[in-house]
């Protein structure tokens, strides 16, 4: 069953685009609607269901600890720690012997009402090593290309882009295709290197999530936040 499923929720990074926010503070703990990020998607995920949760620290990860200590008894929550240090590569693999074959990883500055099963469906149709869930985004530019002799090739007004939000489902068997070098890159490079790998081998999966998706890498993100979560919210409310 899809709810027997491990969430990964990734709480370990600094944070430092946050400035002064995060001074003291893990960014998933950064205050919002008098609620923090965590809580928001611990909260979700066991309404829906999801029973066991790892939470991948490292900055300050004895917040992160006492924040979640509050959910035990209504969900598995274990917690890997892989050191400040370590990019989310490492996180997720520091964190393996908490999942098994097939894990959820999303990032613990995300927020989404991202359907699960049909992520799962998906994900087991294409037969993929692992599938990123992506969301849509008009680009507010004209985009153009051109040759040598600076001849326009192509010119796409605001074209819709799809990127990354930050979740990905994952096989075991995908971090048996990487070497611990790769490991041990930092930050995101590790990841994003996982990622190439496995587009060569043509096992990476793309899932196009058409909902909710709020990400918060500045302060200045968190005054965006508070209308999307306004407009989610009310409509559920109505539903």
């Amino acid at each position: 069953m899809t709810q027997e499923l491990t969430i990964a929720i990734m709480c370990g990074g600094r944070g430092r685009r946050m400035g002064h926010l995060t001074d003291d503070l893990p960014k998933p703990l950064v205050a919002f609607r008098g609620e923090t990020v965590l809580d928001l998607k611990i909260q979700d995920y066991i309404r829906r269901g999801f029973r066991n949760i790892v939470l991948c620290i490292g900055y300050k990860g004895e917040l992160i600890r006492q924040a979640a200590a509050r959910y035990q008894g209504q969900a598995n929550i274990t917690f890997s720690d892989a050191g400040e240090q370590a990019g989310i590569l490492e996180r997720l693999w520091h964190a393996r012997d908490h999942w098994g074959e097939r894990v959820l990883m999303t990032y613990g500055d995300t927020f989404t009402d991202l359907d699960v099963g049909e992520l799962v469906a998906c994900h087991e149709q294409g037969g993929h090593r692992a599938t990123l869930v992506s969301a849509p985004i008009e680009n507010p530019f004209g985009l153009m290309e051109f040759d040598a002799n600076h001849r326009i090739t192509s010119f796409r007004e605001k074209p819709v882009l799809n990127y990354y939000i930050g979740q990905a489902l994952v096989e075991r068997s995908a971090l048996s295709l990487i070497s611990e070098t790769v490991i041990r890159l930092p930050d995101g490079q590790g990841l994003v290197t996982l990622f190439k790998i496995l587009i060569a081998f043509e096992a990476l999966g793309a899932f196009a999530h058409q909902g909710l998706e709020i990400t918060f890498n500045t302060q200045k993100d968190l005054a965006q936040m508070e209308e999307k979560f306004s407009g989610f919210f009310t409509a559920r409310a109505d539903t």
